[in-house]
């Protein structure tokens, strides 16, 4: 789904630009809603995001449109409920920002904003204080925390999956390439059959009172079994994720994350590549609420629409988002500067599958041989029409080259 309508010349000097910067708005309902996660069949509209966001509008309209194909797994009965959740989380995540193609930021945070360029283009981002209705909680306050580091020593490798998910990892098993799964939780297998060899890395979500009370025990559990690393809140900045204040996301990672300090790597909390008050400028604002917090990962999120940029480009927004605003990002913290990076999700949404695989063909060997880059998680997935073909019967194009290469 696109927000703005971009001409053709700004899409070249613009959009592109903005991709690798991070401040394109990137695309908020590509995966599970917090806000809706009950509503399981909301899942199947966003891996069809761009059908649904036709489909929708007109089935709530009127009730009557005919379901699509790509859609008639979910139930005809739960087609309003999980339409309903799309709609709200399809939505930009700052609706009060300014469009992309304007480049207007609010004040500066960071003494610093960062630049780069492609295809002799440039563009600047800037970490920049949120709307004061993101901090709807009172501020942390100093508290005496543990502060040793464990690197994370497991391999960089990781896969994505859910509930939907059914036995498909069994099409991994032979890879050697699979480190380590993760599934928006902190229960290993959410779905019958989900098994695979490598470790487990939960990530703790919380109630409406900021809380969990599973999570300690289950990640004590998971570190006996071999997890050597956990992450802290899964995009904070985007209201259809964990849609946390800078300083409830702060309060979280103090309460669930920072206890295990010195037992496993600690994972900062996932920020989108969006910009503004989103994205690197959410975790700026995040860093100055966490005194005391500890981190040996900065876990980043990025994604790219195949109708912004060809894969090349896509590769390249990559590189440089890591390399120079994340880079920059590190710089300017102290407490991350020893801190290694994850790329917990990233894709080129609306690609085919051969675009798909060319991504991956093009990105994988050069996060393989990064060495800032300590793991990463492609949003593929154990999903039909991503890493699984559309049968279910094998892997999908990209899916073989996740799995080879």
């Amino acid at each position: 789904m696109h927000f703005f309508t971009y001409s053709s010349l700004l899409l070249t000097l613009s959009v592109v630009a903005s991709t690798v910067s991070g401040a394109l708005l990137h695309h908020v309902h590509r995966h599970r809603a917090l806000t809706c996660f009950e509503d399981n069949a909301l899942r199947a509209l966003e891996r069809f995001s761009s059908d649904a966001a036709v489909f929708c509008p007109k089935f709530l309209g009127t009730s009557g449109e005919k379901i699509p194909s790509k859609l008639a797994e979910v139930p005809a009965t739960r087609m309003s409920s999980a339409c309903a959740c799309f709609q709200k989380t399809a939505a930009p995540a700052n609706p009060a920002s300014t469009p992309a193609t304007s480049r207007t930021t609010v004040p500066v945070v960071a003494p610093t904003p960062t630049t780069t360029s492609v295809s002799g283009t440039s563009s600047t981002s800037a970490p920049v204080t949120p709307p004061s209705s993101r901090s709807s909680s009172p501020s942390v306050q100093p508290t005496r925390l543990p502060t040793s580091s464990k690197a994370y020593n497991g391999g960089k490798r990781g896969l994505v999956y859910d509930y939907k998910s059914k036995d498909y990892s069994k099409f991994f098993k032979d890879s050697g390439k699979i480190a380590f799964g993760s599934d928006w939780g902190h229960r290993r297998s959410p779905a019958p059959g989900v098994n695979f060899d490598g470790a487990f890395v939960p990530t703790i979500r919380v109630d409406g009172n900021l809380k969990n009370d599973g999570w300690s025990d289950a990640v004590k559990a998971l570190i006996s079994s071999g997890t050597s690393m956990i992450f802290a809140s899964n995009e904070p900045d985007n209201r259809g994720q964990a849609n946390l204040s800078p300083s409830q996301a702060a309060t979280v990672y103090k309460n669930y994350i920072q206890p295990f300090a010195g037992q496993v790597a600690l994972a900062s909390p996932a920020v989108t590549n969006g910009g503004g008050a989103t994205g690197l400028g959410f975790l700026e604002v995040f860093v100055a609420s966490c005194a005391g917090c500890h981190f040996d990962i900065i876990n980043v999120h990025h994604y790219v629409s195949r109708r912004d940029v060809n894969v090349e480009q896509a590769v390249r927004a990559v590189q440089s988002f890591l390399t120079k605003d994340v880079a920059a990002f590190k710089a300017r913290h102290t407490q991350f500067q020893d801190a290694k990076i994850c790329l917990g999700e990233f894709w080129l949404t609306d690609a085919s599958d051969d675009d798909g695989a060319a991504y991956l063909k093009a990105l994988l060997p050069w996060l393989d041989g990064n060495n800032e880059v300590a793991c990463y998680q492609a949003f593929g997935g154990l999903w039909e029409d991503n890493f699984i073909n559309s049968a279910g019967t094998g892997l999908s194009k990209s899916g073989q080259v996740y799995h080879d290469n």
